[in-house]
């Protein structure tokens, strides 16, 4: 996954992105066992928090204007 290339988003771009995640999922999932499937979901949660994490430090970290 990490050298496949992919659309510059927006953090904001995440509700599309997870929908087509689902959609990836739910097209596969008569193939996989339930284990395999819980698996996938549990990682893709995984990573949404992990990047909602970093976003929160990020926005907490830097200010667009200097504080008062």
């Amino acid at each position: 996954m990490i050298a496949t290339p992919a659309a510059d988003r927006s953090f904001q771009d995440w509700p599309e992105v997870l929908a087509n995640y689902a959609e990836c999922l739910a097209a596969i999932q008569p193939r996989l066992r339930r284990e395999e499937m819980d698996r996938l979901i549990q990682a893709g949660a995984d990573f949404y928090r992990t990047l909602a994490r970093a976003e929160q430090y990020r926005r907490a970290s830097v200010w667009d204007e200097p504080p008062p």
